[in-house]
């Protein structure tokens, strides 16, 4: 153990003392890695600026695009629609009305102090928002007179006379009438039609500043045409009533410019979500909303939602942008990150009296954006460590086979010297092996007479005597492959002698020249030679 460690500590030395430095093979092959990862390098930097790395962002781009285009027609066309239609439904309900006051001798202003008029009224109404609920892709038709049928109460102010008719069926264009319930107005009237009622059935509309009612009511006093009075509610809830939905109002004017109350539609969440849900998108939480919008930020509380999730993460507040992320838009509400894209769509003609702007958005949380963007980079990851283990193979078996033949050639200069070395069929080493064997040639000096001994001077006698020591450090292995060299044998033939590998003679060969401090053959021969004239033996074993 001891000798172990000495040599361990030897070979430590001689490492920070610079005897062992980087060999040729090592040198070639990290030259190979440095060429090959230059070659990565530029490959990632190809990638890189091609977009490769964003490709899955840039499908995500893709695609919000197409939905949010396919998404925003559609609402602005079915908007659109509804909007044409509840015009035209108020002209027509404005004639009944009035027609109905005619027959009584009673004018427009004076319906709100005739309530026991109202049932017949409301009654002449019933058919055409039946029809129009069943002609339109609506989920409630509504019409709301500006008066009440008990002016004595209390709450009379708050309380409106009307019929709200809502399709429990509201993802069929065409309707029919067992589908359709009541769930404001007289029950005489809806029983007569075969109409049920909700169980969250009331007799009037309670009302109060501000609302779908009042909005649009207050728009009749301009003297615009109807097409420009028209207001859509942000989504809320009808009093009494549990269903999110945008409410369609235009007002109900007379022929002489009495407001006598408003109609319209209804848009429930359900059917915002059957018509306008985006597509899906592989894993990925796709959503989209329709939103009021105020310089850029939309409100999430007057928003409708269409999709699984949006309504989920979107609790209330306002989402404003924050950044960008690939092309797309970050943006930040209370408590959540989304992507998307957002564009403003129209639901007024211009110079309406109500001008809020509207957007629509097709959206998908943050996290889900950036994991389908890495899953997409996964093959590519892989590929790339794929070839760089290859190129470290590569690099490792192009080394070897390179230098193969140059490290033959050396070692057998080591084993016969330069007189016998082998060609490499390399020109430039070769051409060394020659030029040194030449130089050896021309220094080789004749062999004094055995009987004429050289004169020892101080210096040869102290190299001897170093010599000597280092003879001493031989194993028993390397001694006996030493004397074989001595007398005369090649390393074929000693590998038979000993029984051992040609790769084990010659690595007892490099430590025998190497612990013995000698170059070549030549200088080994000339310490025998000495060491016979100074009358010791070469030990065999």
């Amino acid at each position: 153990m001891r000798q172990r460690l000495q040599k361990l500590k030897a070979f430590i030395f001689e490492v920070r003392s610079g005897r062992y430095g980087y060999s040729l093979r090592l040198r070639l092959f990290f030259f190979l890695l440095l060429f090959l990862f230059a070659i990565m390098l530029a490959l990632l930097l190809v990638l890189f600026t091609t977009g490769v790395f964003s490709l899955g962002l840039t499908e995500s781009r893709i695609f919000l695009e197409n939905e949010l285009h396919h998404i925003a027609g559609h609402l602005e066309n079915g908007y659109g629609t509804l909007s044409v239609e509840g015009v035209a439904l108020s002209e027509k309900l404005g004639g009944i009305i009035e027609a109905e006051l005619q027959q009584r001798n009673i004018p427009p202003a004076g319906l709100v102090r005739h309530p026991e008029l109202l049932e017949a009224v409301l009654d002449s109404c019933l058919d055409p928002l039946l029809f129009a609920l069943e002609k339109n892709a609506a989920s409630a038709a509504f019409c709301v007179l500006n008066a009440t049928v008990n002016p004595a109460l209390d709450s009379a102010e708050r309380s409106r006379a009307g019929v709200f008719l809502r399709n429990m069926e509201p993802n069929a264009v065409y309707r029919s009438n067992p589908s359709i319930h009541c769930l404001r107005g007289p029950v005489a009237i809806a029983r007569e039609r075969g109409i049920y009622m909700l169980p969250q059935w009331e007799l009037e509309f309670a009302v109060q500043p501000g609302d779908f009612f009042h909005t649009a009511l207050r728009g009749a006093e301009e003297s615009l045409s109807l097409s420009r009075l028209y207001y859509w509610s942000p989504k809320s809830v009808l009093s009494g009533d549990y269903e999110e939905a945008m409410l369609l109002s235009v007002p109900i004017v007379s022929s002489d410019g009495v407001p006598l109350g408003v109609c319209g539609f209804e848009v429930n969440a359900m059917l915002f979500k059957l018509q306008h849900a985006p597509s899906t998108f592989g894993d990925g939480r796709v959503f989209a909303l329709l939103a009021p919008s105020e310089n850029g930020a939309l409100d999430l509380d007057g928003a409708m939602f269409a999709g699984s999730f949006g309504d989920e993460f979107l609790s209330g507040g306002r989402m404003a942008a924050v950044s960008q992320l690939g092309g797309l838009t970050v943006f930040e509400s209370p408590g959540f990150r989304t992507c998307g894209l957002v564009q403003n769509i129209r639901l007024y003609p211009k110079g309406a009296i109500h001008g809020e702007d509207w957007a629509v958005a097709v959206l998908m949380p943050e996290g889900d954006l950036r994991l389908y963007a890495m899953r997409r980079n996964v093959p590519i990851l892989v590929l790339l460590a794929m070839l760089l283990v290859l190129s470290v193979l590569a690099a490792s078996l192009i080394s070897s086979r390179y230098l193969a033949p140059v490290l033959h050639g050396i070692d057998q200069v080591k084993i016969r010297g330069l007189a016998e070395y082998t060609r490499t069929n390399i020109k430039e080493i070769d051409d060394l092996f020659a030029f040194l064997s030449e130089r050896d040639a021309e220094r080789t000096k004749p062999e004094a007479a055995p009987d004429a001994r050289p004169r020892p001077d101080a210096e040869a006698e102290a190299m001897f005597a170093e010599f000597m020591q280092k003879f001493q450090t031989l194993s028993r292995a390397e001694k006996a492959v030493f004397n074989l060299y001595v007398q005369g044998y090649d390393a074929k033939e000693i590998t038979q002698i000993l029984c051992l590998s040609i790769n084990t003679i010659k690595t007892h060969n490099k430590r025998i020249y190497y612990k013995l401090g000698v170059n070549s053959r030549k200088e080994l021969m000339g310490y025998l030679r000495k060491m016979r004239e100074q009358g010791f033996d070469v030990p065999v074993e």
